[in-house]
């Protein structure tokens, strides 16, 4: 028996209200298919809405089937869960080495599949690739296929939007005084002789407060120049049909979007063109989802900020215009400092907050005709347009790595973050849209290596001279942390791989255990006055009976390099006695100095036990 969803039943339901399990192939979903198919050079690429029973391939290329039943179907796999579900060799897989499909035609050996995500918990199906030999699948390429999978579920709520509407048109066309599309009679220099009641639901007017009046008092004015070319067009008999997508104003001033059919009449004695009849239809559900699809491929879902495909779009107009006007800019290539500790140790919601913090900080310090954009992960890139000078781009950076100085508020704990960033300039650098992002990437492989936090411009003459030295902004666990701490090397260190300063009581240990400094919230919960005479003391030795040997097993397994958890019995410094949960993690020493094993940071919280 094959897994079901958790929301099966509401999952189900939603497939079928969306009216596409059993509509018509369109062609759309097999243009998908043929983009997949060709970007990640795939044998097939299907789109696959998973049913009851069965699975239907609503687009498919490589495969000339229609669908397979829901018992040895890949994608009933899928869309238990929202991540991409790549097998990299199916005959390895115990799920599937035994399936027709991997045994028989197709052959299936490799599976890339990315959920079709209607709303949070409902999975439709899943766009995915096949392969008939093995391979590998980067968290890059489903990334992709994972915006693929978003512009398909885009496209299956405009294609019910579509149908909606054209059912409509079909059953209302029967009679114009009920019809749900405005049908107007005009003469040929465009005065309204007819105007159905519809006019009152499309645009809140009467249909005889329009009689006599002019279609361009109705468009926008941004539309009204190519409309009234059109209209022309129609009076003097040079077209016959038209349609056409405007912006009419509503009684209310605001505007609705709408398709315009337009038919020209004729007289029966002389066929001479006599007026025409226009049908005018709400698009707006339409125009929606189309911007909708054009948000999802060309923005970050997360920050809402530029993705890599509209940045690439940006800096070559950019590039363009440099070119066309002997304008300057700047290319300023940004990575946070340590953002992957973050995702370790608060986990990606904590991340997700902090992304979203960073861009909008970011944004605040930049001007609006300039660009942001996050590329993946803790990447962004700025295009700095009309940047006379390396000090304009230097300034900005500045700005930048100022605005990530305040604390950010992950859930309770207070935090900051650091920025290095890289610059290359144009045209001086470089006017190739590849090899000037490769520059800027360089200089910000530079700003690394000089300590993080600080910036670099790629010309050679900068580098030696350009960048703030490291000041706040990194992780750290509060100023008095920097009162007790014995070694400012080790400090300077510990400070910039600690993730958050808070009431829990924090520890530095070495690799036999001995205490190297302990946090504010420490002192306060061990009740601890002077912290002097406890350090370089063995921190197992203050736990009691057989607690003692699950701290030093627990000290023991974080020195090998892995996390350890237990909970114990100690007292404070003043004789309380407390149950604590703990959790020690290894600590490297930043990349600056060698790489070794520094120690290990235990974290404890009052235990809840009595």
């Amino acid at each position: 028996m094959y897994p079901l969803h958790p929301n099966e039943v509401e999952r189900l339901q939603a497939l079928h209200d969306l009216e596409v399990f059993s509509s018509p192939a369109e062609p759309q979903y097999d243009a998908i298919c043929r983009t997949a198919q060709a970007l990640f050079g795939a044998s097939i690429a299907l789109v696959s809405l998973v049913g009851e029973t069965e699975q239907r391939f609503k687009g498919r290329c490589g495969l000339n089937v229609s669908g397979t039943s829901r018992e040895v179907s890949f994608c009933t796999y899928t869309i238990l869960s929202d991540e991409v579900l790549v097998v990299e060799d199916a005959l390895q897989d115990e799920r599937f080495s035994a399936s027709p499909l991997v045994a028989g035609e197709p052959h299936i050996r490799f599976y890339a599949g990315a959920p079709l995500v209607l709303r949070a918990g409902i999975h439709l199906g899943s766009l995915c690739l096949i392969d008939r030999v093995p391979r590998s699948f980067s968290a890059e390429q489903q990334e992709q296929l994972r915006d693929l999978a978003q512009i398909v579920v885009a496209q299956l709520r405009l294609s019910k939007a579509e149908r909606k509407a054209r059912e409509s048109a079909d059953d209302y066309r029967l009679l114009a005084d009920n019809s749900s599309d405005l049908i107007i009679r005009s003469d040929l220099d465009g005065t309204r002789r007819y105007v159905s009641p519809a006019a009152s639901r499309l645009l809140g007017y009467e249909a005889r407060e329009l009689l006599g009046t002019h279609p361009l008092a109705s468009v926008h004015p941004d539309e009204a120049s190519s409309y009234a070319q059109l209209l022309k067009q129609l009076e003097a008999g040079q077209i016959s049909e038209a349609v056409t997508q405007q912006r009419y104003r509503r009684r209310d001033s605001s505007f609705v979007w709408v398709e315009i059919s337009f038919s020209l009449t004729r007289e029966e004695e002389t066929g001479g063109p006599n007026g025409y009849v226009a049908i005018i239809r709400d698009i707006s559900q339409r125009k929606a989802a189309e911007s909708e699809m054009a948000q999802i491929a060309r923005h970050d879902p997360l920050t809402g900020l530029p993705n890599r495909l509209h940045f690439r779009e940006q800096l070559e107009q950019e590039i363009a215009r440099t070119k066309r006007t002997s304008s300057t800019f700047a290319l300023l290539c940004l990575d946070l400092d340590r953002f992957k500790l973050v995702n370790d140790t608060l986990g990606h919601q904590a991340g997700d907050r902090l992304l979203k913090v960073v861009a909008q900080r970011i944004k605040s310090v930049l001007r609006t005709e300039d660009t942001l954009a996050r590329l993946g992960g803790d990447e962004f890139v700025i295009i700095q347009t009309n940047c006379a000078r390396a000090e304009d781009a230097s300034r900005l950076a500045e700005r930048v790595i100022a605005a990530m100085l305040p604390p950010v508020d992950l859930g309770g704990y207070p935090a900051g973050v650091g920025v290095s960033i890289g610059i290359a300039l144009a045209p001086q650098d470089s006017l190739d849209h590849d090899h000037l992002y490769a520059l800027a990437d360089q200089a910000l492989y530079c700003a690394k290596a000089a300590g993080r936090n600080t910036f670099r411009l790629f010309a050679e003459e900068e580098v030696g001279s350009s960048g703030m030295s490291n000041q706040g902004g990194e992780w750290e666990v509060g100023q008095p942390l920097r009162q007790i701490t014995p070694d400012p090397l080790l400090v300077g260190d510990l400070l910039r791989d600690i993730l958050e300063s808070s009431s829990d009581c924090m520890k530095l240990l070495d690799q036999e255990g001995n205490l190297l400094f302990l946090s504010a919230g420490g002192l306060k919960v061990m009740e601890i006055d002077d912290v002097g005479p406890f350090l370089g003391q063995s921190w197992v030795e203050l736990w009691q009976g057989e607690h003692q040997a699950a701290a030093k097993d627990a000290v023991a397994q974080a020195s090998r390099g892995q996390e350890a958890r237990f909970r114990g019995f100690c007292h404070t410094a003043k004789g309380q006695p407390r149950w604590w949960d703990v959790a020690l993690s290894p600590v490297k020493t930043s990349e600056r100095r060698a790489r070794s094993d520094l120690g290990d940071l235990a974290r404890c919280h009052r235990s809840g036990r009595a």
